[in-house]
């Protein structure tokens, strides 16, 4: 089974999945930037390995 590069018809920038996103919560897309800003990523090589 082959993968194929998704149509750029359906990538969205930055800036639009952070309207949509504020749409879907009925907040602004300031509220959304603000609440992205603190949450805090771990890269992947500092993450833990867990086995459940």
């Amino acid at each position: 089974m082959s993968r194929e590069a998704p149509d750029d018809a359906n990538i969205i920038s930055d800036e639009e999945l952070t309207e949509l996103l504020a749409d879907a919560e009925g907040t602004t897309p300031e509220k959304i930037e603000r609440g992205a800003a603190e949450v805090e990523i771990a890269s992947p090589g500092e993450a833990a390995v867990v086995d459940e």
